[in-house]
């Protein structure tokens, strides 16, 4: 696996893994993911394209910035910014869920954004949990220390009862995986924030003004979004929809293989460029991805 580089963007810096070479694909996880989404992915895909798998500001390893706002308008702002420094030019998005959702606002922002593979996509339908809405939720101290002492059993919890479909046992690795960066209680308390901020219905101020190529790859058995939500919104896009049997709201871990066939299946007919990895360098020991 390639090492990780940090780009620095205004607000702070954004951990990356780049892999492969090729187009540039850009591979972005879900509100309270981190960029290990990508891993079995972008292995397969790095024989075809540069894989850009980042973590979003306040998770994995990227920093806590200053100013703790996640609106959907933030993070889109934050991903575009990215993209400006890395010199990523014509690409392909991949979103997974709130992934999906920036995506989307990347098209709308972004001329740059060439197509779209949107898995267990976020939609302005989708419901937003009522505890997100309890007074002094975003900032209690006391619900940011049990997230981060429990966060193997509250991982465990939601990814057998509300993420995956009956095709992936929940493993300790998995649990792993999308529970590790929470041991911080920096870390907890700023996704308290994350999902705080998160509001589905924002997208549809966000959505592409103009037609771009686009995927739902949507699972059979997602709790999260539901599957008349995410085909309302391939056709309110223009998009191809793909519904993958046995499969939860976890598409990347559970169909790594159909959501590469799904890449390849957009990006084929688009003619990207490849991405010129000399425009970009590994400070030796910062391990920061600098534009020369």
């Amino acid at each position: 696996m390639k090492p990780v580089c940090r780009i620095r963007i205004a607000e702070g810096e954004i951990a990356v893994r780049v892999m492969g070479s090729g187009p540039a694909v850009l591979c972005l996880h879900g509100v309270s993911a981190n960029r290990a989404t990508w891993d079995a992915i972008g292995r397969r895909l790095a024989t075809r394209f540069t894989v850009f798998a980042p973590d979003l500001l306040g998770r994995g390893d990227s920093d806590l910035p200053a100013i703790e706002s996640y609106r959907l308008e933030d993070e889109v702002r934050r991903a575009a910014d990215l993209v400006h420094r890395a010199g990523i030019e014509r690409s392909l998005l991949v979103g997974h869920s709130h992934g999906a959702a920036i995506a989307l606002g990347l098209a709308r922002k972004l001329s740059s954004v060439a197509g779209l593979v949107l898995l267990n996509p976020v939609t302005p339908w989708s419901r937003r949990p009522p505890i997100l809405s309890l007074p002094g939720f975003r900032r209690s101290r006391l619900a940011a220390a049990a997230l981060s002492r429990f966060r193997k059993p509250v991982t465990r919890y939601i990814l057998e009862r509300r993420v995956l479909g009956p095709a992936v046992d929940v493993d300790p690795d998995l649990v792993e995986k999308y529970s590790a960066p929470y041991a911080s209680e920096g870390r907890a308390r700023a996704l308290l924030a994350i999902v705080t901020d998160w509001h589905p219905d924002e997208l549809l101020s966000w959505l592409p003004v103009a037609r771009v190529p686009t995927l739902v790859l949507a699972g059979a058995y997602d709790r999260r979004m539901k599957i008349a939500d995410t085909a309302r919104l391939a056709d309110l896009l223009g998009a191809s929809y793909v519904v993958a049997a046995r499969a939860g709201h976890a598409v990347p871990d559970e169909r790594p293989d159909l959501v590469c066939e799904a890449v390849r299946e957009v990006a084929e007919p688009l003619g990207l460029p490849s991405y010129d990895l000399t425009k970009c360098r590994v400070e030796p020991n910062t391990g920061r991805l600098n534009r020369e």
